[in-house]
Parts: C-alpha cells; structure tokens; sequence
C-alpha cells in the first residue's frame, strides 16, 4: 500500500519538514516514485532541474493551496530520497491560471500564466519571477485593448539572466493566430516582442536558446504544410529576426511539444502525430541539422500515445517523456524511452503504470555517471486525483523492485513524411504592457511513496 506522508512549508535554511507520525527524513534509497498533491485535484509538472548539493528544484502549479484558482508550485526535494524540503506557492495578484514555468539558475523560477476576463475574447497574460525561496522578485503583465488572447507556454533563462518566453496571440478564439515571442530583462522590462503568422493559426510550445546565440521554437502551423496542424520549427536570432522555419507532417493534426539543441547544433523535436500512425495519435520524434534539415525522424508504432518532453542524455543521446495507451491496461500510462541521436533507434523503453491515466512532460538526466534519470508528469492526468508523479530511475529507466514498471517494445517506423519552408512572417507583437502584482502562500503537499 502506498505510503502517504503530509509534508508543511518550511524555510529553505534547511529547516527539515514534520513527516505525519515522525519529523524525520525517510531513508535514502538509490531509486524512488513518489506523488505530490493535495486536496483539490488540479496539479500539474512544468519543470525539473538538479542543483549542486543534492537538491531537485520542481516547479509546478496547485489549486490546492493559495486561492480559488491554480497557483503557482516551487518545491525543493532531496534527490537521494525524494522528501520535500521547501515548498511555497505564489501567483499573480489577480489569480488566474498557471500555463508553464522555467527553473532559473539560482534555483527560483519564471512562472507563466493569465487572467481570463473573457474565456472567448479576453485573456491577458503575466509572467511572475520568483527567488529561491518562493518569494516574489518580479510581476509582468501583457493586454492588448479591446479583444486580445495571450498565452505563454515556455521559457528559458539566458546566462546574462534576462528571458526568452513564448506562446501564442490573437484577437478572439478564432484564427488568424500568430506565435509570440517575447525577450525579457533581468527584471522582467521587456526587451522586444514578435508575433510570427502566415495568415491562420501558429502556436510556439517550446523554446531553447542556441549555441549561436539565437532561439529555436517548436509548435505547429495551420498555415502551411501537409494538411491540418503540421509541426512546425522556427530558427530566430538574438534580435528576433528569422532564420529559417520548417513544418513536418502529413495530411492531420502534426504537432510539436518540446525541442533540445546538441552540441553539433543540431535539433531533437519530440510530440505527436495524427498522420503517420495506424493508431490515430502516436509519439512523433524528429532530428533536424543546424539549418533545419530533416535527418531522421520516427514514429512509435502499434499505440495511441504523444510525448510531451525531451532531454540530452550524459552520454549524448536523447531521453523522451510522455504517455501510451496500451492495449490490456485500462488508462494512459506515463512512457519513456531513450534514443540513439545518430540513427534514432530505440535503445530502451519502458512503461509506469498509475492508477488513473497517467501524462510525462519532464525529463532530467541527473549529473554524474550512473546517477540515472528524474522522469516527470502527472498521476491522474485529467481525472480525480491528479498530482504531480516523480520518479527517481536507473540509468536503463528501471525502477528495480517496482511491479509498476514494464518493458515496452513498440518499433519505431519511418513513415513517408512532407517537410517544406515555414511561410510565417514577423510582425510587431502589439500587446501592451499590463502592471501586476504578485502574491505568494504556504503550500502543504501530501506525499505518496508510489514504490519504495
């Protein structure tokens, strides 16, 4: 039977939190799976980074703690054992909902979200830094007059401090929508924001800055392409000025969710695919060089499924998160799966079964040899129940004496694919500068050993 632990905040001083029945640690162990949540069933993975000094920084988002909307989520866990050592909540002044949020260096975060005023017409968007601690240190906020929808989905901290964030615009709930991206100061002022369109609708899910000094942006396009959504890549600048873009797919809904630069330059896209699947909807992992030529890509073969993050490896392969639905198990179970970078073969996968369906959007290759992976997502995904799952593996994804754990063996395909020029051109952004305030409060998790 799983073990639930209540767990209260605590100052990151290294005050260590009151376990129920004991004010202890629990003993560390080389691999754990453990769940996060609370009395509401709305919680939600953004991101996961290591530290130096054992520390796992998570940042997520709760309705369980801090008001009658989701909040914003950063906990501090010890990675030998998983415990929670600080957590605090936080949001914007006036609610809302929490859409992504990066880890910052100095082990705060950048949280994304937005008020919705209007659900049809009316969404502003804010974006609320927090220290280490969980204190607000900056708020920002985006409007446009009149009709306007903003969303902010991902983000990335450069090594000066300042941020990259992206997302999507438009007027109302239909097309055209454009990609939005948006350059920040150290302190939240903006630097330049682009809108990226070509006439119907194009959403930027991820970003990741590169070697060069540019972004790369990784979404999907109506605009152009095969048919329906195709996934779509977009190279920019240090100035916001495009270099390239690429779609991928066939003739349905092709999307991208998450991309990852290698040394060479070269690019990891990881999402989903209606096209090229017997399934309906499988996990689609692409590799594109430096200039965005495709140079191998793959499709999981034989199951229903969609990946939703991706990670270089320490020995320089890539590392895929998400969900599968198999046949024989009643619910979506979280996946992952290693893959060599030159030729995309499959060199493990594995399977976590979860009680309610299961979602992974969070891969983190711990530092040192053999220290294995942190693999994250969501227990209940979509259902009551839905927390935050967190599980510390092997290196092989294995989580020794686990019965949730099973070897999966779905091939990786090579379907005939359609990859052409982007058309998206770069316009002004045109949202508006929006003062927010921020406010934060204690969050106190419950804690499932899901295996011990």
């Amino acid at each position: 039977m799983p073990l639930r632990t209540s767990l209260a905040a605590a100052s990151l001083a290294g005050i260590l939190l009151a376990t129920t029945g004991a004010a202890q640690l629990s003993p560390a162990r080389p691999t754990w799976s453990r769940t996060f949540g609370g009395p509401v069933s709305e919680q939600g993975l953004h991101d996961v980074r290591q530290l130096p000094g054992g520390r796992l920084v998570v940042a997520g988002h709760s309705a369980s703690f801090g008001g009658p909307s989701t909040f914003n989520w950063l906990m501090n866990l010890d990675l030998a054992s998983g415990d929670v050592r600080f957590q605090q909540a936080s949001s914007s002044a006036s609610g809302g909902f929490t859409d992504g949020a990066a880890i910052a260096a100095d082990g705060g975060a950048l949280f994304l979200g937005r008020n919705v005023l209007d659900i049809l017409v009316k969404h502003d968007a804010w974006l609320v830094r927090v220290d280490a601690g969980g204190g607000p240190v900056w708020s920002r906020g985006f409007t446009s007059a009149g009709t306007g929808k903003h969303f902010l989905h991902d983000a990335a901290e450069l090594a000066d401090g300042s941020w990259i964030a992206v997302g999507s615009i438009s007027a109302t709930d239909q097309p055209p929508q454009a990609a939005w991206v948006v350059r920040l100061a150290p302190d939240g002022a903006p630097l330049w924001q682009f809108r990226y369109g070509a006439g119907a609708a194009e959403t930027a899910k991820a970003v990741t800055p590169t070697l060069d000094g540019g972004f790369a942006v990784a979404g999907w396009t109506s605009s152009t392409g095969a048919g329906s959504d195709d996934a779509w890549v977009l190279k920019i600048d240090a100035t916001g000025a495009i270099e390239w873009q690429k779609t991928f797919g066939g003739p349905d809904a092709d999307q991208a969710e998450d991309i990852v630069e290698f040394p060479d330059g070269s690019l990891a896209v990881v999402g989903s695919t209606n096209s090229l699947t017997p399934s309906g909807h499988a996990p689609w992992v692409l590799r594109v060089d430096a200039a965005g030529t495709l140079l191998w890509h793959r499709v999981i073969g034989d199951v229903w499924g969609d990946l939703g993050g991706a990670a270089r490896t320490e020995d320089g392969q890539l590392l895929v998160v998400g969900r599968v639905g198999q046949t024989g198990f009643p619910t979506n179970d979280l996946w992952s799966a290693k893959l060599d970078l030159r030729r995309g073969t499959v060199l493990w996968q594995r399977a976590y079964e979860g009680e309610l369906g299961d979602l992974g959007s969070a891969a983190l290759p711990l530092a040192g040899a053999g220290s294995g992976l942190l693999l994250g997502g969501t227990w209940g995904w979509g259902f009551p129940g839905e927390s935050v799952w967190l599980q510390r593996t092997d290196p092989d994804g294995d989580l020794p004496g686990c019965n949730l754990v099973r070897t999966t063996k779905f091939p990786a395909i090579r379907p005939a694919i359609v990859a052409q020029d982007g058309a998206a051109v770069r316009s002004p952004g045109g949202a508006q500068p929006l003062q927010v305030g921020a406010q934060s409060a204690p969050s106190d998790t419950e804690v499932i050993d899901v295996c011990r």
